[in-house]
């Protein structure tokens, strides 16, 4: 049985897969944008407009109902995965997980 690669985009840098991957589910989920940051706010990829902005809104003290968070533990680093548009997939976190393990 031959195997048929899904992603028609993809690079062994992890920040650019991190990115590509952001991107590929910002569209799926209909999302205004899709980020990955470290606890302190230290942007590490992230998927349509203003992603440093919509990181400071996550790690504030209260975040817009649109704006949805996840503290995920990928391999050593405790990161937050954050959604403009208040939805998040279990494929994002997983996802997210094998990049920054890999």
């Amino acid at each position: 049985m031959e195997r048929t690669e899904r992603r028609s985009r993809r690079s062994q840098v992890r920040a650019e897969a991190l990115a590509l991957f952001l991107e590929a589910h910002r569209r799926h989920l209909r999302l205004r944008g899709l980020a990955v940051s470290t606890r302190d706010g230290r942007l590490l990829a992230g998927a349509g407009p203003a992603p440093e902005k919509l990181v400071r809104l996550a790690i504030g003290l209260e975040a817009p109902p649109d704006v949805a968070t996840w503290t995920l533990r990928a391999g050593a680093l405790d990161v937050i995965v954050v959604s403009h548009g208040g939805r998040l997939s279990h494929e994002v976190g997983s996802g997210v997980k094998r990049i920054l393990a890999s």
